[in-house]
Order: C-alpha cells, then structure tokens, then sequence
C-alpha cells in the first residue's frame, strides 16, 4: 500500500461498528438533554433535573469502544408516552421520555427529569446498548434510597448483589443544583450487569 492510499483510509464510526445505518438527523445532540425541547424555547419538562453518567465496561474492566444508547423513561409522574397513553392527562408534553447518545469513549452523561413512580414499578430508566460484538442488550437502572425498591416487581426476582448493579449512586449536585448519579453497566464477565428481554412498561 502506498502512502496516498494509506492516507484514505477512514477509521470506521460508530454507524460503521454497530449499525444499523441511521439517517443525518440521528445525530441530534437534542436526544441527550431531556430537560430542553430545543435550543431557543423555554418551555420544558416538570419534574426534578438529573444528570445520570458512567461508564460502559466490557468484561475486563476496560472502556467500551463505541457505544450507542437508548434511554426511555416515564415522566414525573410515572407516565410513559406510548399509544395507551396519548389520552392521559398526566402525560407531559414538554417530555418524550426517549433519549439517545453515542460515546467514543465508553463515557456517558445523559440529562434528563427523575422518572416518577409507575403503577407498582420503582423510578427506573430503561437503557439499551448497542456495541461492538453484540446486537443489542437492555437493562434497567434504579435510583437508591427509592422506598419503592423495596417492592419493585423486577428487583424481587434478583438476589442482592445482581439488585446493587442496577441501582444508580446519588453522587451530589452539580453547580446548577442538578442532582447527579453516576451507574457504570459491564457488559460480560463476572461482574456483569443483569440484562433482560425487551421491556413492556
């Protein structure tokens, strides 16, 4: 190979690694900021602002190179936006409760509101994970101190310890007075996160 051609030759991006192949818009930095509908509008979400941020591990402690994640929650009040509940008078419409970013990293800072109590679930954001050697995992992440733990229907089935990989650690405020929790996911191994079929909330 000469020098020319090696000079032309492009590292691969995320889309390239993990697929699949999104359209321009996918790219919308507006996805990982939950708490602002668009730059230049005031209105926003009710309910307390968050900042969740970690890291993503694969099976030997090191930093996943190249992760695409997708958040869905409920709003402030335990409402989720789907079809059952374009009616319901609870639903936000300042909150999507869908949020999505990449990491190059295998860092994370995803902003977005304290997802509120739905029917008899605990506050919980759903997290799917896309990366290199695998099609997709989903998990869920917690939020200690929630009495509502206690009773969670899925935190039941799990024994201590698979229970503690799921709930995020309250890590104090930010400088704007965000509270900020901080959850690292490790995709393989012994320590591994518990991942589970998709989820219908």
């Amino acid at each position: 190979m000469t020098n020319n051609q090696q000079l032309n030759v492009l590292l691969p991006t995320n889309e390239d690694t993990t697929g699949p192949y999104y359209p321009i818009y996918f790219r919308d930095e507006g996805w990982e900021d939950l708490t602002q509908i668009h730059p230049g509008v005031i209105a926003g979400p009710k309910g307390k602002q968050i900042l969740l941020r970690g890291r993503i591990l694969d099976r030997n402690g090191n930093l996943a190179n190249g992760v695409l994640l997708e958040f869905w929650q409920a709003n402030a009040k335990g409402i989720y936006r789907n079809p059952s509940s374009e009616n319901h008078p609870d639903l936000d419409p300042w909150f999507d409760g869908y949020g999505r970013l990449r990491s190059n990293t295998g860092e994370y800072s995803f902003r977005t509101i304290f997802p509120g109590t739905s029917k008899d679930r605990a506050p919980n954001i759903t997290l799917t994970i896309f990366s290199d050697g695998i099609n997709r995992i989903v998990t869920q992440i917690f939020f200690g101190n929630q009495k509502a733990n206690e009773t969670d229907p899925l935190l039941a089935t799990l024994n201590d310890q698979d229970k503690e990989r799921l709930i995020a650690k309250y890590d104090g405020s930010s400088s704007d007075g965000t509270d900020v929790y901080t959850h690292d996911i490790i995709m393989a191994g012994d320590n591994e996160t518990p991942f589970f079929d998709d989820f219908l909330s």
